[in-house]
């Protein structure tokens, strides 16, 4: 009995120095987290490579006191976000309060707009004299938001002078070049030559992105303009019902040329030519002649006519 338990004594003690020579590997769930991590760039614009950059800190804390070895830092991102460059970087040692700044890009599709995604970061380390690793992991949180862009062209004034008080249509097209729907889209025409107290603004709605969107308008001017050029500017707004207090806005400027209409004389009455016309004046001066000048007066030119008529006749018989 005392041989067997001196046996079971001896294999306890070897497996023992066996564990302790042996590495148990990585260390998980029990140990304190040593590291702080914060994201910049956690919000993604759909259809672009964005920007992300983790800063990881050592910090100092009572289960520590000196530097971590062999420090491991991986990133992970869940499909269908696209992690573009270095996922994985190494360092011999960071200190505590020493820090570590990896950046990488990350593509959005459009189909993730509107949705959100969690990846990670995991950093493996070591203690000076551990032959065993350990491992904490991070959790890393990112949205995906659509782009609006918004853009007005083929503005045009018809016409492009117009009198003090006269009106003039403004038109033009609107193109959101974006990946997302922008929503109460309004167009509106500002100049301090517009008449007060006319709307100068028509409302467009949903803009769907790449599809343009004309449209036209009417604007009246004061009636004391003094002549020269004014400036009309044409404003377009719209707003992304996920962030309705940060609306999207896009303006040209366009000229209108403001000249006083030009008083035409008045015009002389047509007079009648030709053989009818000749007959047709005698006959009004004869009339004048039986009825008296005050009832139909003849004009001078009338009388001439008939003269020089008559003694042409007169010369030929």
């Amino acid at each position: 009995m005392n041989s067997l338990a001196g046996l079971r004594c001896c294999t306890v003690a070897v497996v023992v120095a066996l564990l302790l020579l042996i590495p148990i590997g990585i260390i998980q769930g029990a140990n304190p987290t040593y590291f702080a991590v914060t994201v910049i760039g956690q919000t993604l614009t759909a259809g672009f490579n964005n920007n992300v950059t983790l800063t990881v800190v050592y910090s100092r804390s009572a289960y520590s006191s000196g530097p971590f070895y062999d420090v491991d830092l991986a990133v992970s991102m869940p499909s269908p976000l696209q992690l573009f460059g270095d996922d994985h970087w190494h360092y011999d040692s960071i200190s505590p309060g020493q820090s570590v700044t990896p950046s990488f890009e990350i593509y959005a599709p459009t189909a993730a707009i509107g949705s959100s995604y969690q990846g990670s970061v995991t950093l493996t380390y070591r203690q000076l004299g551990d032959i065993s690793y350990t491992q904490e992991t991070h959790t890393l949180s990112f949205s995906v938001q659509g782009w609006i862009n918004l853009v007005l062209y083929g503005i045009q004034v018809t016409p492009a002078t117009t009198s003090p008080g006269g009106n003039v249509t403004v038109s033009g097209n609107l193109l959101n070049r974006g990946n997302l729907a922008a929503y109460n889209g309004n167009v509106t025409v500002e100049s301090e030559a517009l008449s007060p107290g006319r709307t100068a603004s028509v409302f467009l709605g949903e803009i769907d992105p790449n599809i343009p969107r004309p449209f036209s308008l009417l604007i009246s001017f004061k009636k004391n303009l003094t002549e020269g050029t004014y400036p009309i500017v044409v404003k377009i707004s719209a707003v992304d019902t996920n962030r309705p207090a940060s609306p999207y806005s896009a303006q040209q400027i366009s000229p209108i040329q403001i000249k006083k209409p030009t008083v035409q004389p008045p015009s002389e009455p047509r007079q009648a030519s030709g053989v009818i016309g000749t007959i047709f004046e005698i006959l009004r001066y004869l009339y004048g002649l039986f009825f008296g000048p005050q009832t139909l007066p003849v004009p001078l030119e009338w009388s001439l006519v008939f003269s020089e008529n008559m003694r042409t006749s007169r010369l030929g018989s």
